[in-house]
């Protein structure tokens, strides 16, 4: 639960962040400044699934310490640290959604009202140059550097040939050493 609060924490962070940057550029650049609003609207809404999951983790460890409360130990006094901690989380991301539901609506607001520049050019990405092409003069190596050995390379020119096959013929006449021979039955039936 810890780790979704600070996680909600620092998403709420940088969201206040990039809105006070949005509200001094909205004058300038409207078109910048609702691309970057609708991220923050998507990390508030991952700020809010992260509380959800600590509030699941928070009545989780309600449900455990309930089962066995002599085990409990100081579980419950961390776990009202951690509720307040969590209130503290859901208040601060509903004070920073409702800044950016003003936000929206003082853009939405300028926009409609015909003054704001709106300069499309921001929409399209910039083409960046083309990459510089770097080419290197490759070797082919002489034959007399692959066939000789040197320390590095060892170059294997001839492939090593597989035994052949045992055929059908030959299979009677290989003697296998260390082997003792088939027992034979001495009854006839």
């Amino acid at each position: 639960m810890r780790r979704a609060i600070d996680v909600t924490e620092r998403l709420i962070g940088s969201s206040c962040r990039v809105i006070n940057a949005c509200e001094a550029l909205a004058a300038e650049h409207p078109l910048l400044v609702s691309r970057r609003l609708q991220r923050v609207a998507g990390w508030l809404q991952e700020a809010s699934e992260q509380l959800g999951r600590g509030a699941d983790d928070l009545r989780a460890t309600n449900d455990y310490v309930a089962l066995a409360p002599a085990f409990a130990a100081d579980a419950p006094e961390l776990m009202i640290v951690a509720t307040a901690h969590w209130i503290g989380a859901a208040a601060m991301l509903a004070q920073v959604s409702e800044r950016l539901d003003d936000s929206f609506t003082s853009l939405m607001d300028y926009v409609k009202g015909g003054t704001a520049p709106l300069d499309l050019s921001e929409l399209f990405p910039k083409p960046s140059p083309a990459p510089r092409r770097i080419s290197f003069a490759v070797r082919n190596p002489s034959l007399a550097f692959l066939s000789r050995e040197n320390r590095r390379v060892f170059c294997i020119h001839v492939r090593r040939q597989r035994s052949a096959r045992v055929t059908v013929a030959e299979a009677p006449r290989r003697i296998f050493r260390g082997r003792a021979p088939p027992i034979v039955s001495t009854c006839s039936l």
